[in-house]
This record gives C-alpha cells, structure tokens and sequence, in this order.
C-alpha cells in the first residue's frame, strides 16, 4: 500500500476538483482537504491494498463534505436563536400612546371621508364582507364599489402620512 503522502499526491486534484466544486471557496476547499487527509491517515492502517483507493477518497470527500454542511446548518441555527433571543427588543415607551393616536388619525380621516367612500370602507372592515357582497348590499356595480375603495384608501393613506 502506497505510503499516505503519496496517495494524497496521486489524487490531489482529483480530490480538490470535486470538493472545490461543491464549496466554491479555495480556502474552504483547503480546509476540507486537510479533513481528508486526516480521515485518511487514521485509516491508513486499515486499507487493504486491493481496496479501490480512488472510490475510498471520494466517499470520504463526500462524507467530510456532508459534516461540513451539517456543522453549518448547527452553526447558523445557532446563530440565529443568539440573535432573537439574546437581545429582545422591547417596544419603545410610547409605543402605545402612538398606537392611539394613530388609531385617532384613522377614525378622523375615515369620518371625513365623502358617504359613499365612508359606507364601503365600514362595510369592509366592520362588517368583514367581500366586495360583490357590499356592491350586492349598497345596490352598485362591482367596479364602483372598487373605485370608492380605492379613493378612500388614498385619502386615509394622505390623511395619516405623519404616522408611517
């Protein structure tokens, strides 16, 4: 059996091609041929010189890529709970007298708006009914009802441009 060093030499870029391949990163294909290497010297003594060396590297490239996805997946996982749970963002002092204010500015704007806009949007929103049915209920085609809509939206948006 050809001494490690060797078989490593004899398929180097064999080796390099396949994993660089799959990380397309030089040093983390560096990296993970070291890994090879290392699996590789700790089974030296038992590989059998009739064994299919060229097979047995690529399983293990194959595998020392497969812990490096694993490891990476634990790693970022990981890193994301240290992100959402280390440092908890509490709401600001204010944040409910905004919440007021802004729930103010909606029902100032929706009041002002003209009655035909004003009835769509509360049968919308109160009411919870789909469009056909307001236009079913205030006697108007579809495409009016939409329009209204639209128009009111545009104007509630005018009216609480401060509060975004």
């Amino acid at each position: 059996m050809p001494a490690v060093e060797e078989l490593l030499d004899q398929h180097a870029e064999m080796l390099r091609g396949f994993l660089g391949a799959r990380c397309r990163d030089a040093d983390l294909t560096a990296d993970l041929m070291q890994e090879v290497a290392l699996r590789l010297v700790r089974a030296s003594g038992r590989l059998d010189a009739g064994r299919n060396v060229r097979g047995y590297l690529l399983r293990t490239a194959t595998n020392v890529w497969r812990d490096h996805l694993r490891r990476e997946l634990v790693r970022r996982r990981g890193a994301g709970r240290v992100h959402t749970d280390e440092h908890p963002v509490a709401p600001p002092a204010d944040a409910r007298v905004l919440e007021l204010e802004l729930t103010a500015a909606v029902r100032r704007a929706v009041a002002g708006l003209p009655v035909v806009q004003r009835e769509v949007v509360e049968l919308r929103h109160r009411e919870g009914l789909m469009f056909r049915q307001i236009a079913a209920r205030l006697g108007r085609p579809l495409g009016t009802v939409l329009a209204q809509m639209r128009a009111a939206l545009q104007r509630i948006g005018a009216a609480i441009g401060d509060y975004r």
